[in-house]
C-alpha cells in the first residue's frame, strides 16, 4: 500500500520515506527475539541453584548471556553501527550455544535443555536478522 503511493506521487512531491511493513516485521521480529532470550535467560538463572559444579558453570554462561543481551540492548537503542549491533548478537549467540551443547550432554533436566535450545536458536535467529 505504501509502495503503491510512493509510486503515484510526482517527482517534485515529498513523500516521507516510511518503512514497508516487511521493514517493520523485520524489527518487530528482533525485539521479540531478545525479549525471548531475557525471559528465558532471567528465567533459568532464578531456577538454577548454584549447588553442584554443573549448575554453577551454566549459571556462569547464562549471567554472561544476560549481559550480551543487555550491552546489545544499549547497542541498538544508541544507534550504534551495525557492525557492533551483529557483533553484539553473534557473541550473544556464542554464549548461549556453549551454554547449550554443555547441558545437552550434561546432567540437566529436560526443561532446562528445552529452554536453551529455545534461546539458542532465536540467538541464532536474531544475529541472522541482524547481519549487515
Amino acid at each position: 500500500m505504501m509502495d503503491k503511493r510512493r509510486d503515484e506521487a510526482e517527482p517534485g512531491d515529498k513523500m516521507p520515506d516510511l518503512p514497508p511493513e516487511s521493514a517493520a516485521a523485520h524489527f518487530e521480529a528482533i525485539g521479540k527475539a531478545i525479549n525471548d532470550i531475557d525471559v528465558i535467560v532471567t528465567g533459568l538463572l532464578e531456577r538454577i541453584p548454584p549447588s553442584k559444579p554443573w549448575q554453577r558453570q551454566l549459571r556462569v554462561h547464562l549471567r554472561d548471556a544476560d549481559r550480551h543481551v543487555e550491552i546489545l540492548r544499549l547497542a541498538i537503542s544508541l544507534e550504534h553501527d551495525i557492525t557492533e549491533i551483529h557483533d553484539a548478537a553473534r557473541k550473544l549467540k556464542q554464549v548461549l550455544e556453549v551454554a547449550n551443547v554443555q547441558t545437552a550432554g550434561g546432567r540437566a533436566d529436560g526443561g532446562t535443555r528445552n529452554a536453551l535450545m529455545v534461546a539458542y536458536r532465536n540467538a541464532s535467529l536474531l544475529s541472522a536478522l541482524l547481519a549487515p
